[in-house]
């Protein structure tokens, strides 16, 4: 909270006021709503100390299979983006949950895969939408969509069961399995849910767009890494993981990518900036945890 009022308040004052203003507001949730969908749906995979590299490919997938799936119709396109999704979170989940390969090293490969496939998919080009997809970019519409959305995962995080056994594995595995949790169903339930949140975020982004093209949701995978980190969510996950690490980080990013355009900086200074950051605030969470553990252990 006080990193999101220091970087707020920070901009506000170099922008001269810009960042205050209601069109820039409106901005700033446009360009991180897609972002809140896959951030809430993320703390539920990194509290069980696990990674989806694949995010950003998924949406890309999702969001050319809604294109062309809209020109049909469009509720079907929705429909066609999330069973994308699941079926791509489906896969990741029996990639890593049952057969036990990496977590990292498993969505970094389905990333390459979805990448050669939306070159094929897009021939490397763009893929418009049907001209009713556009009534859909509305800002009411997203608004409730997200706030029912994060509603919705917060109360399944922090009062479902399901929620309990993320942090459960988090914490530790073997002790996990012997409190009854069936790891390997915890584990491909988190990527189905990334999958299809993945599907949802897709959609909406080629509406925003206008078309589907080979690059769509790239890097979306590290900036939902930076912004959870960024909103204190635990590395490691287990019990510290905190569901609103996800909405006060991907605000922190939002304002800090808008804050960095109203300064006119340009794209490699915005993605050093952010990597330097990132290094900082991953430094001195580390740092303090070392301290209160070391403390905790000498008392």
């Amino acid at each position: 909270f006080i990193s999101l009022a220091v970087v707020f308040v920070g901009f506000v004052v170099l922008s001269g006021g810009r960042t205050l203003t209601l069109a820039n507001c409106r901005k700033i949730f446009e360009q991180s709503f897609s972002l809140l969908l896959v951030g809430g749906a993320a703390v539920f995979l990194l509290a069980q100390n696990c990674l989806d590299m694949s995010v950003g490919a998924a949406i890309g997938m999702a969001g050319a299979v809604a294109a062309l799936v809209s020109k049909t119709s469009i509720p079907l396109a929705l429909l066609a983006a999330l069973g994308v999704g699941l079926l791509i979170g489906a896969v990741n989940g029996f990639l890593h949950g049952v057969l036990g390969i990496n977590a990292m090293i498993a969505t970094l490969a389905m990333q390459f895969i979805l990448r050669g496939l939306l070159l094929i998919v897009c021939k490397s080009g763009t893929l418009g939408i049907a001209a009713g997809m556009y009534d859909l970019d509305h800002i009411g519409l997203k608004a409730g969509v997200c706030i029912a959305f994060l509603f919705t995962a917060w109360l399944f995080f922090r009062f479902h069961s399901y929620g309990k056994k993320c942090k459960a594995a988090g914490a530790g595995e073997a002790s996990a399995i012997q409190s009854g949790v069936n790891i390997a169903e915890v584990k491909i339930i988190g990527y189905v849910f990334m999958g299809i949140t993945a599907g949802l975020a897709g959609f909406f982004t080629v509406i925003r767009t206008g078309a589907a093209m080979y690059n769509t949701g790239n890097m979306v995978e590290f900036d939902t890494v930076i912004a959870l980190i960024l909103g204190g969510m635990s590395i490691n996950g287990g019990a510290d993981s905190k569901f609103r690490s996800s909405v006060i980080g991907v605000l922190i990013l939002g304002i800090l990518n808008n804050g960095m355009v109203l300064l006119g900086l340009g794209t490699y200074p915005q993605l050093i900036t952010k990597g330097v950051i990132f290094i900082f605030v991953l430094a001195t969470t580390f740092t303090i945890r070392n301290k209160l553990n070391s403390g905790k252990k000498l008392a």
